[in-house]
């Protein structure tokens, strides 16, 4: 299965408050167990939202697939509504349930320029990641400003990834998924010769090599050097990595790769173990051979938390770490999940509350609040754990 977005995938809407008790890590079975609820914040205000984050102040960026971005001026004054901050609609393609514009990012602070980058598909169906010019007041982009870094060819119209996000590193980095149709028929993930399912990383500050050029490879990156690997590589063995995240100090990625029939799956690693790691797609489906009964798993890095579609949906939508644990939820089923570290350098899961939510994306807000974004609905929710 792939992610598929349907705006009528879940007819009937509303409102869901809901708590659970997750399991204790080992050692601290007496402590009070963490809890997840959500907090209703821009109910059916946007278009088939995708994309939910900041831009390093009090202000948030709403994404909608359809091709534009929306910004409100004060995270916390919601009831004074949006404008729209870049419109796309011109050149962004939305066809397929899985194209259209999928993410936004902002430079850290010491840039010299006012810029953001965007992810979107093109109306040929393949993906651009395009720098734009940002006004003074931060509360607009300019469409004509548009600067291409980079394009990938898009065999089929699913699994396009979409996510880029600025590392703590000051890196983009930007998914791919796997190039699409069903069990990866070309070969891509393993194929280290092209961006399709893998985690790229590049250096797009223009500050030291032009403002014409779109980015540079950084020389650390895992594979500079091997004429046989495109250097822009940093992960790879995806299938659909439609989000990851860092945590707030820096020292972790989580990696949500959407699984193909049986399993959804989250890779939670530390950054400095992430250059050059095979998440195993498609040898593996999980922690499950998958092409083969008997495959060779040496060598992979094997998934922190997995879920089958018989208990779980269908589409994993990765989330954020917050208070120490990792959130995320499933496109199809509308479950939100919680999962805490095991004490034996693992994580587990505690039982889902049920949204009944089209669950498009997790976002950031710039004071570290998690935003969850309900494609069918159009409504923006905040998550809260106490």
């Amino acid at each position: 299965m792939s992610k598929t977005f349907s705006r009528w995938s879940y007819p009937c809407r509303f409102l869901v408050l809901a708590w659970f008790s997750l399991l204790m890590p080992l050692g601290s079975a007496q402590a009070q167990a963490p809890s997840v609820s959500l907090e209703e914040w821009m109910p059916g205000a946007f278009d088939q939202p995708t994309y939910v984050t900041n831009d390093g102040d009090e202000r948030l960026i709403v994404v909608e697939q359809p091709g534009i971005v929306w910004v409100v001026a004060d995270a916390n004054a919601p009831d004074a509504g949006a404008r729209v901050f870049l419109d796309l609609t011109d050149r962004v393609g939305s066809d397929g349930s899985e194209q259209g514009l999928l993410s936004i990012a902002f430079p850290p602070e010491g840039w010299a320029a006012n810029v953001v980058f965007v992810s979107y598909t093109d109306q040929n169906g393949d993906s651009v990641v395009s720098r734009f010019d940002v006004a003074g007041d931060g509360m607009s982009a300019e469409p004509t400003s548009e600067q291409v870094v980079l394009t990938q060819d898009q065999p089929y119209p699913n699994h396009n990834g979409g996510l880029i996000t600025f590392g703590p590193d000051g890196m983009l980095y930007i998914g791919f998924g796997d190039g699409g149709s069903q069990g990866d028929p070309n070969g891509n993930a393993q194929n280290l010769t092209t961006w399709l399912g893998k985690i790229l990383r590049i250096n797009v500050d223009p500050a030291g090599f032009g403002e014409e050029a779109g980015y540079v490879v950084p020389v650390d990156n895992p594979f500079v050097g091997n004429p046989d690997v495109a250097p822009e590589i940093w992960m790879y063995g995806l299938r659909n990595p439609w989000r990851f995240a860092f945590d707030p100090e820096g020292t972790m990625i989580a990696v949500a790769d959407v699984g193909q029939s049986q399993i959804e799956e989250v890779t939670i690693l530390p950054l400095a173990d992430a250059p050059g790691a095979n998440l195993g797609w498609n040898i593996m489906e999980g922690s499950t051979c998958y092409a083969v009964e008997d495959c060779d798993p040496s060598g992979l890095i094997l998934p922190s938390i997995e879920y089958t579609h018989d208990v779980g949906g269908c589409s994993i939508t990765g989330g954020y770490f917050i208070d120490g644990a990792y959130v995320y939820g499933d496109y199809c089923s509308g479950l939100v999940w919680l999962a805490t570290p095991d004490g034996d350098g693992g994580w587990s899961a505690g039982e889902p509350i049920d949204t009944g939510l089209s669950i498009s994306s997790f976002g950031l807000g710039g004071d570290g609040t998690v935003y969850l974004t309900d494609l069918a609905s159009g409504s923006v929710y905040r998550v809260v754990v106490d």
